[in-house]
């Protein structure tokens, strides 16, 4: 049989259609191989390494613990209870904007009335002295503050899910 080919370029339009599509199956099998070879961490699969206690630069009472990833990374959180809205902004702020530190996200959770309740900054430091980065969370829930920080997203992510949130 012999195959001809339309002038109005169908059978080239077709090629490139089923070629594609072929591109996208294969991207989609690639992405389920890497999801199945690289399991997502689980917050149970973070190990506990340190409890401690400290201040904060404004003298408030602060607690700390650091914790393990099966992958090797650490990452760890400072958190601190403050009387008052304005003391836990003023850290909040103090946390995100240190020097160094890029914002990527800010989000803000308000009540009804407006009156703001949960505030989340990301940020992202470069680490002095290697081409490296640590992801920041840096998170207020009332009046209670977190610091997260992790040179692993994930790790940092899966501290923040043992946060227990209002």
């Amino acid at each position: 049989m012999v195959h001809t080919e339309l002038t109005d370029g169908r059978p080239a339009l077709r090629r490139i259609v089923l070629f594609f599509w072929l591109t996208c199956l294969f991207c989609a099998w690639l992405a389920a191989a890497q999801d199945k070879a690289d399991p997502p961490l689980k917050q149970e699969d973070l190990k506990l390494l340190t409890i401690g206690n400290g201040k904060t630069s404004s003298g408030h009472a602060m607690g700390f613990r650091i914790y393990g990833a099966p992958d090797g990374t650490e990452g760890q959180t400072y958190y601190a209870k403050f009387d008052s809205l304005p003391a836990a902004r003023q850290q909040i702020e103090e946390w995100a904007n240190k020097p160094g530190r890029s914002v990527t996200s800010r989000e803000q959770k308000l009540k009804k009335d407006g009156q703001l309740i949960d505030e989340r900054v990301m940020a992202i430091r470069e680490l002095p002295k290697s081409n490296e980065k640590e992801f920041v969370i840096v998170r207020r829930d009332g009046l209670t503050c977190y610091l997260i920080e992790s040179a692993s997203l994930p790790t940092a992510l899966k501290i923040e899910g043992l946060i227990q949130h209002k």
